[in-house]
């Protein structure tokens, strides 16, 4: 049986209610996801009275977007917060009661035969933004200015989540476009690689991944969204939720390139400028495709890759010095 379902173009999430529904594959309890802010999406549990949450743990939903904090007497707590199946060290007194509960009904469910919970570790991360299940061996990262996620397969390959209104099904269109971005080296966030295995990944990237940076807002909003320029602006729902997840250098290791991709580059048009080097031509940056008609040495770098360059330069010599 098909869907013919459409939602009003402005309306701010494709994501229809019956398919926000969900069960938390680590406890078994039931739980709605939302699309955030951020244009990811979050696990979140029913109205709890806004008094008896942290403030920090407080989220709203504004036309079926969730956002941090309280907008009245009631409130949203994520679910990582208070999944029975993490280890919560830091756990707020205010919410010891409901982890409890909901670890009974877990454990109720398991003797009964109801549930059987995914036997890999669980950590927060995990539950929040949990791997799609059809995820393949190659998996790219996808940057835009700093934001980093990964997506469920080489870029080339990524499908839109769209639901085709002819056919009832997932659009079988794909969402690259190969003059939308550029393969370049990106910083990681440092803070998430503490420990050993962090400081083995230091020394092996300098802080750095190789990701697809998207050129501009509107066409990283499009990724974001999965979406084929066909479907980028329509009022048609999802068919399945977004493969996207944040990027984490420790728990994406195996998925982190070390060196550029080819084959991914723009075909060459006659209108296009020609960036070349010489005193009266433009000088490209060594890392990227900014340039400039100054005089500059060879190997010259932008302010934006010279920043980051020093940036990375101190990183490292903190390691190196820890290590010593």
């Amino acid at each position: 049986m098909t869907r013919n379902l459409h939602l009003h173009r402005s309306n701010q999430t494709k994501l229809l209610r019956s398919d926000g529904r969900a069960r938390c594959k680590f406890c078994g309890t039931p739980i709605e996801f939302f699309d955030r802010y951020d244009s990811t999406r979050i696990p979140l549990t029913p109205e709890f009275p806004t008094r008896a949450v942290p403030r920090r743990m407080r989220w709203h939903l504004h036309r079926g977007v969730a956002y941090p904090g309280s907008d009245g007497e009631y409130c949203r707590i994520p679910h990582p917060a208070v999944c029975p199946a993490v280890d919560h060290p830091e756990l707020p007194g205010e919410l010891e009661e409901i982890v409890r509960v909901l670890a009974v009904r877990m454990q109720q469910a398991i003797q009964a035969g109801s549930f059987t919970p995914y036997q890999e570790p669980a950590e927060e991360v995990d539950v929040e933004s949990p791997e799609p299940e059809q995820a393949q061996d190659v998996r790219h990262i996808v940057a835009y200015f700093g934001t980093l996620r990964i997506a469920p397969c080489a870029i080339e390959d990524l499908q839109c989540i769209a639901l085709e209104r002819r056919t009832g099904e997932r659009c079988q269109n794909g969402v690259h476009d190969v003059g939308e971005g550029t393969w370049q080296q990106v910083d990681i966030d440092t803070s998430q690689v503490a420990g050993r295995q962090g400081q083995m990944l230091l020394d092996r990237t300098q802080g750095q991944v190789w990701a697809w940076h998207l050129k501009d807002f509107h066409a990283a909003r499009r990724w974001w969204a999965q979406r084929c320029p066909e479907h980028n602006d329509s009022s048609q729902p999802d068919a399945v939720g977004s493969e996207f997840v944040p990027f984490h250098p420790v728990r994406h290791d195996d998925y982190i390139l070390d060196s550029r991709p080819t084959g991914y580059e723009a075909p060459q048009h006659s209108a296009e400028v020609v960036v070349h080097e010489g005193p009266r031509g433009r000088t490209a940056c060594a890392r990227c495709s900014n340039s400039t008609v100054a005089d500059v040495p060879k190997g010259w770098l932008c302010w934006q890759c010279d920043r980051a360059e020093k940036r990375r330069a101190r990183v490292h010599q903190r390691w190196a010095g820890k290590r010593l």
